[in-house]
């Protein structure tokens, strides 16, 4: 079994729905069909190939981060091999042959190019244009050519529903994996990847230029922000509840208090944040509730959309406020019906 090392507090931060590894930090566990689903819901949204946008935001991120050292000395290549398997066995997203060039073992290509061209990169101390191909199942070749010596990358803007200071609460429990081998991850029988929060986070916001005017008339936001990002944290919301909504998870409410124990199995125990719920009216399904600001935020409605169109059987309407960095989240039907 492997679990996840964690730098706890010493607070009680059970219910705060972050994960944190001690190797790359804040972490949402993703299962690999579900992210397969999202990609290509989240791709059709935005209607702009995002390929290699989001490998230069990976890359970027795991550079910035700096997960690997140069290889120096006399043992700079074992210490480099030792360092890129537990970066591997961590992130869940395949083996890295160095000689061949490839990824076997792959969760999904585009992890799997991002963390192969982070290492090549860093292991030759040189800029790549990558290409890629699938010649069979799990398995991912990469053909390089050498680039310009680009600068280092620098830190990427915030969007305005993140926090610029982080408090420091970890989540006090960590999930234990079923081990397969080295470069997967498996939880309750089901391939999961880790994926880092602040990359993801990075290639979202790197599509800000590419997204296009569509209908918004379901999401309501009074949050001070440009239109761009209203629109971003729009599609990432409903792309992450189309992904909920694919899937065959069950949510069933009689009353506010049934809201409790989802959001602790579906956002707490994955890393994908919480909802303090307000309140929830029986009769017209109406859930409000506050989360804290951060970069868990689009996340975090997405899924909870999700759960309430899957328990409702009626599409979601989202309100949001925003009062002193926490957010006021109100869920409601769509259309109105008539109540007897």
């Amino acid at each position: 079994m492997s679990c996840i090392d964690s730098n706890d507090s010493d607070d009680d931060v059970s219910g705060n729905g972050r994960i944190y590894d001690a190797l790359i930090g804040d972490v949402i566990i993703w299962k690999q069909h579900e992210f397969h689903t999202w990609w290509n819901i989240f791709e059709s949204h935005v209607n702009h190939p995002l390929s290699r946008t989001f490998v230069n935001a990976f890359v970027d991120a795991l550079e910035l981060k700096g997960l690997l050292n140069t290889k120096r000395g006399i043992f700079g290549q074992r210490k480099f091999d030792k360092e890129l398997k537990l970066l591997s066995s961590t992130l869940g997203w395949g083996f890295i042959d160095l000689q061949q060039r490839c990824v076997t073992q792959s969760a999904h290509s585009l992890l799997s190019v991002a963390l192969a061209q982070y290492t090549l990169e860093t292991l030759g101390q040189c800029r790549y244009k990558v290409r890629w191909v699938e010649p069979r199942p799990q398995t991912v070749q990469l053909d390089l050519e050498l680039s310009s010596n680009l600068p280092s990358p620098q830190s990427h803007g915030l969007p305005p529903w993140c926090s610029m200071s982080q408090d420091g609460q970890r989540r006090a429990s960590n999930p234990t994996f079923d081990i397969v081998n080295d470069y997967e991850l498996r939880l309750e029988g089901e391939r999961v990847v880790l994926v880092p929060i602040q990359a993801i986070e990075r290639f979202l916001v790197a599509c800000k230029p590419y997204g296009s005017a569509s209908n918004m008339e379901w999401f309501e936001s009074n949050v001070e922000m440009n239109d761009s990002d209203h629109q971003l944290l729009g599609t990432i919301i409903q792309s992450i509840a189309s992904m909920f909504l694919k899937s065959d998870k069950p949510v069933y409410i009689i009353d506010g208090s049934s809201w409790h124990s989802y959001i602790d199995h579906y956002l707490h125990e994955r890393g994908w944040g919480s909802l303090d719920v307000a309140n929830y009216d029986g009769s017209t399904f109406e859930l409000s509730g506050s989360l804290k600001k951060g970069s868990h935020l689009p996340f975090t409605l997405g899924i909870l959309c999700g759960m309430w169109e899957r328990a409702h059987g009626r599409a979601y309407r989202v309100s949001l406020d925003e009062k002193n960095d926490i957010f006021l989240v109100k869920i409601e039907s769509f259309l109105q019906y008539q109540t007897a």
